[in-house]
């Protein structure tokens, strides 16, 4: 008998399920607004009454609103929303305007219609083109999850989620928000360490965002199980998003980095070259590495300590036997010229009676999260059997963040969050097991606010963060921190940067990273890096030295490699790959004072570091699928070989003069070009009008004050800011910091490249300056920071 498909399921053994239905909002029976909220807004929400139902809809910006619909009619305002309040969001003028099929929302920026019978929400730019729209089923609910479907327009691409393997464009895939230990991803791989229930569609006349306030569950189904149908579902009780509106993912970005914050500008060493290893394990291995680096010559400014240099993995204690005196360890790096930074996890060793003051003052004060039925919480993690702090609670927080003192006082300058989804195990970890998260009952933050671990899994990494942050700011309060973590929520770039987790020392996993980094930058956290060379497994000497190559383009750059491994460093593959690494180190700290720049615009308008090329050519549909070639900041293209064997690669050029990095060859986009590339380079390429900082190499970012700056310009039109301050201390925040203005543009047969005032309060010592005009001249100058105006040509 031929199988059917009815009997589908059963043949291959699973049962037959009926969807349980979904309810849906019913129509709009009133809205509330007064006369003057018609013609002045003098309040940014409307409120639509529609039977028990509510469905609220709150203007915040020209291209931000927020729509929140209960089933039940009541909204829970928690105190540990990581968004701006409503109520602190500048008052706009718009406009409301009723008919009997519709109400009309109009602000200077976009058009949101809801209808009377169906409350379904329509946007429409102001040519009158839709974005951001329910579809037929617009919002619903059944047990345990609320839901809203938006229509997928035609030609239109999903960017961002946060932390995600593959390709660039998530149509079609389905991609769920749950903060998990993803070891051993791969480009399949769903749930991962971050999650970021944001994202951007792009298509060619218009882009929009959304941001997915829950910190619950969540997922999203980009038309997978629906073609045209963008499903957005939380386990939470309420339909709660944000729409922003573009027209391009600049403003996109900016607006959603306003709603959810921006990094803090980090000190300058920390964009230096990282090493790290799981385990540098004693203090004479730590020396040697460091000596290794300045005898070959090699920039290095950051050493990161793994878990060996704990007393039995004990948070917050040194091995007495390896590290046997870490102040005196620390101030000998220091003089070298290296920072330290030291992992710190979340679990605390399981230790009543030992005298482990960390444990008996979170048991004294009941720091620790409990289950339902009041039992201490313990599960297994490095130190075997451990509890963990309840990071929703502020005074647990502030307890945290002082605990850094014990390390900070022998001179570490940086710590590294790891383990914090949080990765636990229900039995030894050589034993094997399960890995488990707390239990999802498990009461959680203070008692005038109390969630279930149901709803703050996902906020555990990013609170943990916080404390470290904001601790580090009150026990270092001169100079900036370093902060890295591995898991995290939406706003995360607050108190964090961030890498990818445990990659794998495979060519996929080189080639996984850019659009990983870029879906990172696209969901407003800049500060991103992936461990280079591969975490797990042997990398070869050729992937080695083409990862070195990416990882220069990474904001943060950092090898890093398993214990189980071989050696990772960049002298250990031979002669040849330690010149690459040298190279492409080299040309990272030349392009510090142009990154640095980049830095500081991430941390004034969340623009991203790291780019798609679509984040700069919207218009362009080739850049849409264009994974595997990256912009760092607005004018350098690096086009990575990730396939051993590789000396050819094929590029996209999209519209505009580019100039090779290499050769200074110059071509006229959009066009395709085969790009050699031999194991040594990697191509690169500037925009026309492209205008960069360039330092000398040095061995570390604070070896000599900067003497002599390099502004490196090609021809054609363009515009660029350098910005400067002491790059440690936080006296930018009181105004102590300079930018000086730089603009090229073509008089004529003449190249003109005016430099403006510079502004700001921070001095800048006398240095020469040398401007290079690419494949024209070179003029230099004393550099006193008046205006000056160059002709070339």
């Amino acid at each position: 008998m031929p199988i059917t498909k009815s009997y589908m399921p059963q043949y291959f053994g699973k049962l037959q399920t009926t969807e349980q239905p979904w309810s849906t909002i019913g129509s709009v029976e009133s809205i509330n607004k007064t006369d003057s909220l018609r013609d002045s807004c003098a309040s940014r929400t409307i409120h639509f009454n529609c039977g028990e139902t509510s469905l609220n809809i709150s203007i915040l910006a020209p291209n931000l609103i927020r729509v929140r619909m209960s089933p039940t009619g009541e909204f829970n305002n928690r105190s540990y929303s990581i968004t701006v309040p409503d109520e602190e969001w500048e008052i706009i003028p718009f406009e409301v305007r009723e008919t009997e099929e519709k109400i009309e929302i109009e602000t200077a920026q976009i058009l949101i219609s809801v209808k009377r019978d169906r409350p379904a929400i329509e946007c429409f730019d102001k040519s009158g083109k839709p974005f951001a729209s329910d579809c037929d089923r617009n919002m619903g609910w059944r047990a345990g999850a609320t839901a809203g479907w938006k229509r997928i327009e035609a030609d239109e691409h999903f960017y961002g989620f946060g932390q995600r393997t593959g390709f660039l464009d998530k149509l079609s895939e389905v991609k769920t928000n749950w903060t998990t230990d993803s070891l051993d991803y791969n480009s399949l791989t769903d749930e991962m360490y971050q999650a970021i229930a944001f994202y951007i569609a792009l298509n060619p006349d218009r882009a929009y965002g959304i941001f997915f306030n829950t910190t619950f569950w969540s997922q999203f189904d980009i038309g997978a199980e629906q073609p045209g149908v963008l499903r957005m579902e939380t386990r939470g009780p309420e339909l709660d998003y944000y729409i922003i509106y573009g027209p391009e993912p600049a403003q996109i970005i900016a607006t959603y980095t306003q709603l959810t914050g921006r990094m803090p500008l980090p000190p300058k060493w920390a964009l230096g070259y990282h090493q790290c290893r799981w385990s540098y394990e004693s203090e004479d291995i730590v020396r040697e590495l460091a000596k290794e680096f300045r005898d070959r010559a090699i920039p290095c400014d950051v050493i990161h300590l793994d878990i060996d240099y704990m007393r039995g993995y004990r948070v917050f204690t040194w091995s007495p036997k390896r590290f046997p005196d870490p102040a005196k360890l620390i101030a000998d790096l220091k003089a070298a010229g290296f920072k330290v930074v030291t992992i710190v996890d979340p679990g605390v060793k399981y230790e009543p009676e030992a005298d482990y003051e960390i444990f008996d003052r979170g048991v004294e004060n009941d720091y620790f999260v409990r289950t339902a039925e009041g039992k201490l919480f313990h599960g297994y993690v490095w130190p075997d059997k451990a509890v963990f702090p309840d990071f929703m609670r502020p005074e647990v927080r502030q307890w945290w963040g002082e605990l850094h003192k014990t390390l900070t006082d022998v001179g570490i300058a940086g710590i590294w969050n790891d383990m914090n989804e949080p990765a636990i195990a229900e039995r030894p970890f050589g034993d094997g097991g399960e890995h488990i998260c707390f239990p999802l009952d498990a009461p959680q933050g203070p008692e005038s606010d109390r969630a279930t671990h149901a709803e703050t899994h996902n906020l555990y990494g990013l609170m943990m963060a916080k404390a470290c942050a904001e601790g580090l700011q009150k026990v270092r309060s001169a100079d900036r921190s370093f902060v890295l973590t591995r898991s995290g929520f939406a706003g995360i770039q607050r108190y964090s940067s961030v890498w990818m987790g445990d990659n794998q020392s495979q060519w996929e996993h080189l080639e996984m990273s850019l659009p990983m980094l870029c879906n990172m930058g696209l969901s407003g956290v800049a500060f991103v890096g992936c461990d280079i060379g591969g975490f797990a497994g042997n990398a070869t000497a050729e992937l080695f030295a083409r990862w070195m190559q990416v990882g220069m383009l990474y904001p943060l750059m950092r090898g890093h490699s398993a214990m189980s491994t071989a050696q990772h460093e960049p002298w250990v593959f031979g002669d040849r790959t330690e010149k690459i690494c040298r190279e492409y180190i080299n040309l990272r700290y030349q392009l510090l004072p142009y990154i640095y720049t980049l830095f500081w615009e991430a941390a004034t308008t969340g623009t991203p570091i790291l780019r798609p090329l679509l984040y700069h050519f919207p218009r362009d549909r080739t850049t849409y699928h264009l994974y595997d070639q990256v912009l760092l900041g607005p004018s350098l293209m690096a086009a990575p070989v990730y396939r051993p064997g590789v000396e050819h690669r094929a590029v996209y050029l999209p519209e505009g003069t580019w100039y090779d990095w290499w050769t200074g060859e110059c071509y006229h986009g959009p066009m395709h070009i085969l790009a050699y590339a031999p194991l040594e380079r990697m191509p690169l390429y500037v925009r026309g009008g492209g205008i960069m900082a360039l330092a000398p190499v040095r061995q570390f970012v604070s070896e000599e004050p900067l003497e002599s700056l390099k502004m490196r310009i090609w021809p054609g039109s363009g515009e660029w800011t350098l910005y400067e301050d002491d790059g440690h201390s936080f006296e930018h925040e009181k105004g102590v910091w300079a930018t000086t203005n730089y603009k090229v543009y073509l008089e004529g047969e003449k190249i003109i490249v005016e430099i403006a005032a510079r502004e700001g309060q921070f001095l800048i010592s006398e240095r020469e300056v040398i401007v290079e005009v690419v494949g024209v001249g070179e003029q230099r100058f004393t550099d006193d920071g008046t205006v000056r105006r160059l002709t070339f040509g």
